[in-house]
């Protein structure tokens, strides 16, 4: 009877050890289940706000006015050229000068884009070829594959001979393909580049 209850204790005992142990087991496999929809969670999140940074920076805002069928503020890709941005805005209308804009140009971020009329360019005096800065656009850059030798004698540096000497370049080369290809142009080294670099654009 004795040896019995014995027995009855140390059954209970490796029962109760059993089922503890399996408790344990299920406690450390629903963490480790946590812990990996944890570092799902975090991977899914990082992955969402990169895409919403690539997002921002794939997208660019201009301000078109001007002689356009609806003027007003755009979004647009990154990388778009002038003839989008008029689109966006309803195209332009008849009276405007559509021929004195370099509509192939890529616009940037911010940028204001004004279609001049015809008037405007009578009154101003300019050929169908000339581009003015403060038509195509406001950003205070002076474009060097279009701007006249006076706008180019707006910068630092450049006198008569080295605007001369960038349109003679033009008209012999085409335009620039980057800002950097100006040194290429006689009288313009590095010095005089880098004083204007941040007023050009192509």
């Amino acid at each position: 009877m004795r040896r019995t209850r014995e027995n009855m204790r140390r059954m209970l005992i490796l029962v109760s050890v059993l089922f503890l142990y399996g408790c344990s087991g299920d406690m450390q496999k629903q963490q480790a289940e946590l812990t990996e929809v944890k570092e799902i969670k975090e991977v899914q999140t990082e992955e969402n706000l990169s895409e919403a940074e690539q997002s921002d920076e794939e997208e660019i805002w201009v301000h078109v006015c001007g002689e356009v069928a609806a003027p007003g503020v755009y979004q647009l890709p990154a990388g778009s050229r002038l003839y989008e941005a008029i689109e966006m805005a309803g195209g332009m209308t008849e009276r405007a000068a559509g021929e004195s804009l370099n509509q192939a140009e890529k616009i940037e971020d911010g940028q204001q884009i004004y279609v001049p009329s015809k008037e405007e360019i009578s009154g101003a005096g300019l050929n169908n070829g000339q581009q003015m800065a403060e038509f195509s656009a406001d950003d205070g850059k002076v474009n060097i594959n279009t701007a006249s030798k006076e706008q180019l004698m707006s910068l630092a540096g450049i006198g008569e001979t080295k605007a001369s000497a960038i349109i003679r370049y033009r008209e012999e080369h085409g335009e620039f393909h980057n800002i950097d290809e100006l040194m290429q142009v006689e009288g313009i080294k590095e010095g005089t580049f880098n004083k204007i670099k941040d007023q050009i654009k192509i």
